[in-house]
């Protein structure tokens, strides 16, 4: 079911239904008028905010407790020293929403995908197919949930979730993400930079965008270094990033032009 005024659709049990053991008998409801009630008292109240969280009621969670369904879980972080990106582990939990100080994360979902499929090398030609280039299989489709910090302060950052089917909020952590290995691919059929295009011969006609050649620039934040290439091929090269080799057209050189 989906669609406009789906609140407004029938919706319920279908057939009898009674609520039994109150004082003054039963109560029949079959033939009550059933309704879908979008969105949570929580988010109405907006108890993932700062300045409104405290109108749950909280009480604390205990380290044996089961998981249960729809349950909201809150707690305090302080943000990680440093520059690098921030990323919250939900790897956890099961499915459902997170909000850091206020700002909604999006939504979560620990898929696991199957363990076979996965081919030893990508190739994306020829004809196309769901089953191409498949990653990561037997692992989780995702489970870390990047939070910018610009939403964050130095301590006492509110994080609230909640969750649908169940899990584990003592094992959520935060975590610096850190790239190690950067890796890029460029045609020569590719546009060159937008910055190029405002070359003032480019304007005036003088120079067509043929004639310019793409360009790739590899950097690293201020304070760290390329410690090393470990691929370049000018040419054809097959796989993909971490996972390239030389194909039939190649320059022996290219490992030391792009090094140099």
């Amino acid at each position: 079911n989906y669609g406009a005024f789906l609140e407004k659709d029938g919706a319920g049990f279908r057939g009898q239904i009674k609520l039994t053991g109150f004082k003054n008998g039963d109560i029949d409801l079959s033939k009550a008028s059933w309704i879908y009630q979008v969105g949570l008292k929580g988010e109405f109240q907006k108890i993932f905010t700062i300045e409104e969280n405290e109108k749950a009621g909280w009480t604390n969670l205990k380290l044996d407790a089961t998981p249960s369904t729809f349950t909201w879980y809150k707690a305090y972080f302080d943000s990680p020293d440093g520059s690098e990106p921030i990323a919250i582990d939900l790897g956890s939990m099961g499915k459902g929403q997170a909000w850091v100080n206020g700002h909604h994360i999006g939504r979560y979902w620990n898929l696991t995908a199957p363990k076979d499929g996965c081919p030893d090398s990508c190739d994306y030609r020829g004809a196309y197919g769901s089953n191409k280039c498949m990653t990561n299989c037997g692992k989780p489709t995702q489970t870390w949930y990047h939070v910018p910090r610009s939403w964050l302060q130095a301590s006492n950052n509110l994080l609230v979730i909640f969750e649908e089917i169940g899990g584990n909020p003592f094992e959520i952590s935060v975590k610096l993400r850190v790239p190690r290995i950067l890796c890029a691919q460029m045609s020569e059929s590719y546009y060159p930079p937008l910055r190029e295009w405002l070359h003032l011969d480019l304007i005036d006609g003088k120079v067509s965008i043929s004639d310019m050649k793409p360009q790739i620039h590899l950097q690293c934040e201020d304070g760290q270094i390329i410690s090393s290439i470990e691929f370049a091929s000018y040419g054809t090269p097959h796989g993909s990033c971490q996972n390239f080799s030389n194909g039939n057209c190649h320059s022996p050189n290219s490992l030391s032009v792009v090094s140099e």
